[in-house]
């Protein structure tokens, strides 16, 4: 069976009006119309033919050429200042679903703008995680949840028996609140897809 990795956390931080509202509207609405594709339930995803699954690759496909474009543009990663709260988090969303060459060079501007303020610490670790799970190796924050054979699975954890504390030292709710709220919203809803804990599915 397939596994697919899907992603837990929390935002935080001060709304702010973004300063290049253009932008915010691009990635949000991209995040938006991607519930018919690449944000649609796995169980769908799973079931769909296959000129459904090529929509979604194509899907992604584009929505990483438009958040390289835009970082290219910006010179850095569209942060709150930029792009606002929302924004920042569908920048991130899509970030989470890019290649994985373009995900490492995606974290570094992340990491940057952690460091000015202009994301959290939280979404630094969601594609920190994903980043190290998708090479394979263990993840640092326990946000990385796969789905297999009909039961919610953390991927692995480099150090579990301290994972709470390094959850909190980045924003992240403990791992058990973070499930609860997962099979809560996809086990009962009857479907997985990546999610930002509180947020709308993505």
């Amino acid at each position: 069976m397939r596994r697919l990795v899907v992603v837990v956390g929390v935002m935080t931080g001060e709304v702010r009006t973004p300063t290049r509202p253009e932008i915010a509207r691009d990635l949000i609405g991209r995040v938006e119309s991607a519930a018919a594709t690449w944000r649609a339930p796995a169980c769908e995803r799973e079931a769909a033919p296959e000129g459904v699954a090529r929509a979604v690759r194509n899907a992604i496909e584009s929505d990483m050429q438009a958040l390289r474009r835009i970082v290219a543009r910006l010179q850095g990663w569209p942060g709150r200042t930029l792009v606002g709260e929302d924004g920042c988090q569908a920048a991130l969303a899509i970030a989470l679903n890019s290649d994985p060459a373009v995900q490492v060079t995606l974290l570094h501007l992340l990491a940057e703008a952690v460091r000015r303020g202009d994301a959290t610490t939280a979404q630094w670790a969601h594609l920190h995680d994903r980043c190290l799970v998708r090479s394979g190796r263990p993840q640092t924050y326990g946000t990385q949840y796969r789905w297999y054979d009909g039961q919610l699975e953390m991927c692995p954890v480099a150090d579990p028996e301290d994972l709470d504390q390094q959850q909190a030292s980045v924003g992240l709710a403990p791992h058990h609140d973070q499930l609860v709220l997962l099979e809560r919203r996809h086990i009962a809803a009857g479907g997985l897809a990546s999610v930002e804990q509180g947020r709308s599915a993505a």
